[in-house]
C-alpha cells in the first residue's frame, strides 16, 4: 500500500509542478486565453495513459512482450527520474524555457496542447506500470487502497501547493521522492526481467541459463537486496550531487 500510495503521489506531483508551471508561465506571459488547449490536452494524456496501461495487463497480449515492454519503460522512468525532471527546479526552468520559445508562433495552441498531453501521458504511464508491477508482485494486495490514498494526497497537495511550497522543502522532498521512485524502477526492472526468463526458460536453453545464473539477484533471490542497492548508487549519487552543487556557497 505504501508504495502505491508513494508512486500515485509522487507521479501526481510531479504532473502538477509541470502543468503549474506552464500555467504560471502564460499567465505571466499574458496567455491566458490558451489554458484551455492545456487542460485539454492534459485531460486527453492522462485518458491515453489510463487506456495504454489497462491494454498492458490484459490477457490479449504476449506477456513476455509486456515483460519487455515493462523493463524498458522502468529503464527510462529510472533515467528520467533521477536526472533533469528530478528537482523542482529543473521542472519550472524547463518549461519557461519552452514558453519562451513556441508561445510567439502560429502553432502555438497545438503545442501546448501536445505539451500538456505528452506530460500527462508519460506521469500517467509511469504510475500505471508501476502498480501493474506491484499488483502482480503482491497479488493486489493494498495496491488500490494506496493508489486512492496516493490521488487524495495529490488532491491536498494541489490545494495547498503555495503555501507548502514555501514553507516546507518541497524540493528536497522531491529528491527523495525521486530516489524512493528509483529503486521502485529498478525493482520493476528485476521484475520484469524474471517474469520474461520464467516464460522463455521452457522454450529456450539460454533463457534457462540466463535464469539460473541470475536467480541470486532476482525477486526471491538471496542478494537481491543487495543488487538493488549497488543499482541505486548512480541515481542517489546525482541526487547528492545535485544537493551538494546547490547548497555550496556562491563565489
Amino acid at each position: 500500500m505504501f508504495d502505491a500510495f508513494s508512486v500515485v503521489l509522487r507521479e501526481s506531483a510531479e504532473l502538477l509542478l509541470i502543468l503549474g508551471a506552464l500555467v504560471a508561465s502564460l499567465r505571466s506571459a499574458q496567455g491566458a486565453r490558451w489554458l484551455p488547449w492545456v487542460a485539454a490536452g492534459a485531460v486527453a494524456g492522462c485518458a491515453a495513459g489510463a487506456g495504454f496501461t489497462l491494454w498492458l495487463v490484459s490477457a490479449h497480449i504476449d506477456p513476455r512482450w509486456a515483460a519487455g515492454l515493462t523493463f524498458v519503460l522502468a529503464l527510462g522512468v529510472l533515467v528520467l527520474v533521477s536526472t533533469l525532471l528530478a528537482a523542482q527546479g529543473a521542472i519550472r526552468a524547463h518549461v519557461q524555457a519552452l514558453v519562451e520559445k513556441w508561445l510567439e508562433r502560429p502553432s502555438a495552441p497545438l503545442w501546448l496542447l501536445a505539451f500538456s498531453c505528452v506530460a500527462s501521458l508519460r506521469e500517467t504511464l509511469e504510475a500505471g506500470l508501476f502498480l501493474r508491477g506491484l499488483w502482480l508482485r503482491t497479488g493486489g494486495a493494498g495496491v488500490l487502497e494506496g493508489a486512492v490514498l496516493g490521488l487524495a494526497g495529490a488532491a491536498c497537495l494541489a490545494v495547498a501547493w503555495r503555501g507548502l511550497g514555501t514553507r516546507v522543502g518541497m524540493l528536497a522532498a522531491f529528491r527523495l521522492s525521486a530516489a524512493l521512485l528509483s529503486l521502485l524502477a529498478i525493482q520493476m526492472m528485476l521484475g520484469a526481467l524474471a517474469e520474461y526468463l520464467a516464460l522463455a526458460a521452457p522454450t529456450s536453453a539460454w533463457a534457462r541459463h540466463l535464469e539460473a545464473l541470475a536467480a541470486p539477484v532476482l525477486p526471491q533471490g538471496r542478494w537481491f537486496g543487495a543488487f538493488c542497492a549497488v543499482l541505486m548508487v548512480p541515481p542517489v549519487a546525482y541526487i547528492l550531487r545535485c544537493w551538494w552543487r546547490e547548497s555550496a556557497p556562491r563565489v
